[in-house]
Formats: structure tokens, sequence, C-alpha cells
């Protein structure tokens, strides 16, 4: 919710307008030569107020009868107030996303969550490497409800009601929404968490659990308004299915909607074909766990030991450029992409490129989810660093 705040412009309104009523306090007659069509009774007299042509509130008191400061105060109190909220409640924001970052409390706090969001997204992730591709197409179909031209819409979680919803394009997704539900559950047990913020992250952290660098997500997202919750927006939502090899079109108009471009999508479906074969490949090992005296077995706790990337359980592989290099060379051979969302020209001139630039594609694909997950973000409190983009994201 969005509560008004007391501006500079509101106080020196305030003050106009205290200095009005006491100047006219003994209810002698004060007026300004211009036209009123707002009028309010003020101790037996007239307050006339009309926003002028340069957009200004002109005011005025035209006298009545005699009156005592008690009632002076008791007829003022009311109209000050009154026109200081209405001065001071924002216009309203075309953004739906809206993002708190001092949400979660302080950065210890933070910190805390960070660590469960993390533990619970890689656990399922090494329970099901195959799920690791999906989490990031759940967030970035999320975020490609967003609206450029009408700046509606954004990654606010709602995706996954959408996905279990039984929406056709998105049937591919409904075993990743299933365990995001999970997820969220067995964080709430012990601490408040949104549905975008763990949207958003489980992207991220499954990117970096099949061997791609890690990406700062800003939490804080709040949850939307019940009846925003439907995606009711003055643009229908359609949605892309990102899982099917033959969308290649309506993928990239998709993206273009959202006011992203072919860079985006080059660098996110090379992430996307990276972690598939990573998953593909990746061998679980057995769990060979013994019991204690107590009849519990090991349970994993993190420690600093070890490389930073393995401190919440091991990686699947390493991500690279190898799916983008498959798609070159199909297009150097001037056959037909694989996948159809390389057919588009542009596109595929990206994917020749990062085929090329293995370091390039690994330091630009954060850069690319960061901006996907920013999409209709509005930012409603915390430090003034976070409002400018500097704030607490580094984890």
């Amino acid at each position: 919710h969005q509560y008004p705040t007391i501006t500079t412009t509101v106080m020196i309104r305030f003050c106009k307008l205290s200095a009005l009523f006491l100047i006219a306090g003994n209810c002698d007659a004060f007026t300004t030569p211009n036209s009123f069509g707002v009028q309010h009774q003020v101790c037996g007299g007239v307050l006339q107020m009309q926003k002028g042509a340069d957009g200004n509130h002109i005011s005025s008191i035209v006298a009545g009868e005699a009156c005592s400061r008690r009632r002076w105060l008791k007829d003022t109190v009311g109209i000050l107030a009154g026109s200081m909220v209405a001065s001071s409640i924002p216009e309203q924001a075309h953004a739906s996303v809206y993002l708190d970052p001092d949400r979660y409390g302080d950065k210890e706090l933070k910190i805390a969550t960070v660590n469960k969001l993390r533990q619970n997204v890689r656990d399922s992730i090494l329970k099901n490497p195959s799920i690791a591709p999906l989490f990031v197409k759940v967030a970035v179909q999320d975020a490609l409800t967003y609206n450029a031209k009408s700046e509606e819409g954004g990654p606010d979680g709602t995706i996954v009601n959408a996905i279990l919803g039984g929406e056709s394009s998105l049937s591919g997704l409904k075993v990743a929404a299933e365990e995001l539900v999970e997820i969220r559950k067995k964080i709430k047990r012990t601490t408040e968490i949104t549905m975008a913020d763990v949207v958003a992250f489980a992207g991220a952290e499954a990117i970096e659990t099949a061997g791609g660098p890690r990406i700062p997500i800003q939490l804080g997202k709040m949850d939307p308004e019940p009846a925003a919750s439907k995606k009711k927006t003055s643009t229908p939502v359609v949605y892309a299915d990102l899982c099917s090899s033959k969308a290649g079109k309506d993928v990239v108009d998709a993206f273009a909607s959202a006011g992203l471009t072919e860079r985006e999508i080059a660098l996110i479906y090379g992430a996307l074909g990276s972690m598939e074969s990573v998953a593909t490949a990746f061998k679980k090992e057995d769990d060979d766990f013994e019991e204690n005296e107590m009849g519990d077995v090991e349970v994993f706790i993190p420690s600093s030991f070890g490389s930073p990337q393995e401190m919440f359980g091991s990686r699947l592989g390493k991500m690279d450029n190898t799916a983008l290099k498959d798609v070159a060379a199909e297009i150097k051979k001037k056959k037909t992409p694989s996948v159809d969302i390389f057919n588009d020209e542009k596109v595929g001139q990206w994917a020749v490129k990062y085929a090329g630039n293995n370091n390039g594609f690994m330091k630009d694909l954060p850069e690319a989810y960061t901006k996907i997950m920013a999409l209709g973000s509005r930012y409603t409190g915390g430090k003034v660093g976070s409002l400018l983009g500097s704030g607490d994201s580094e984890f």
C-alpha cells in the first residue's frame, strides 16, 4: 500500500493556508482578483479555492459573521487536513510490481532469508536436475507479462497461479510451479516471503546451480492485490510457449512487447540450452548416509569450506556457450536451426556473436537476467542507495 508523503510543496501550501486563515481570523474581507469555484464555510465566512492557469491553488476568504477562536479552529482544521492529504496522494503508478528493499528487515535478516531460499532451491534441483531450466523459464515467463507501452504487468509471481490454473501454453512449466509453491511453504514456516521473490530468485539460483554465474537479485517485491493476481490489464496478456521449439516468432514478439531485445533472447536461450545439457549429463551420487545412535541421518550444513558456489550443495556441472556454438554451426552451414527462436535473423546474429566469445556470454548473462527481472518495478521504500539501484542486492 502507498501512504501519502508530506512533501515540501505540501508544507508550503499548509503554511500559505494557515497564514490566510490567520489574516482573516477577525473576519475582515480578504479577496484576490481571480474567480473561484470551490467554497468551504469558515467561521461563518467562505473559503474559496480553485486552480489557476499555472496549476497553483488560489485561495481567498470572504467575510462572514464574527467568530470565536474555538469555532475558527474547528472549521479550519478539517479543511487543512483534507487539503494536505489530497495534495500528497501520489499519482497512480503505471508499474504494477512494487518493491521495498527493506521488506525483510536489516542486512542480517535479509542474508538469513536469502540462505533459506538458496538452500531450498538447490535441494530441489539436486533432487530433480531437469527442473533447473524450468525455474528460469517460469521467471522469464512471469516477467514477459510486462507491456512496455501500457507499463502494466511484470514479474510479480502471479505466473504461478496462471500455470496451475491450466493455461495451455504454460503446461510445460507445471512441475516447476508446483515445486515453487512447496519451496515458499517451507520458507514461510519461519519467515515471510513473496512468490515474486521466490520465482525471481529460483531462476537466478538455477543458473548458478547449473554452473553459471551468480546473479544478484534484489529481494523485496510485494505480493499484488488479490484482484490484480489475475493480470487484469488494459492489454490482454498472451503467454508465449517457452517450452516449445516451434514458437520462435511468438517468443520474439513477447520479448519485444516487454521492451527487450534480441540480445536478451540469445543470452537466455543460450543459458537454457546449456542448462538442459548439464542437467541431462548430471549423475546424482547415491546418498550413503549412516544413521547415528539416535536414528538420524547426516544432514547437510552449509559452511565456509569449499567454493562459495558449492556452499549449499554441489553444482550440476559447468555452463558455457556450447549451445550457441551448435546454433552458429547450423547457421553457417545455412541449415535451419533446430530451435526455432534462432530462425529470427537478429537473434541468430547474437547467437553467432556469443558463440565465439564464451567470456562475453558469461559476463552478459547476469545483466540480461537482472534487466528482465526488473521490468515494471517501482520502488516503494528502502534507503536512498536502494532507490538509485545500488542497494543491498549483493546476494
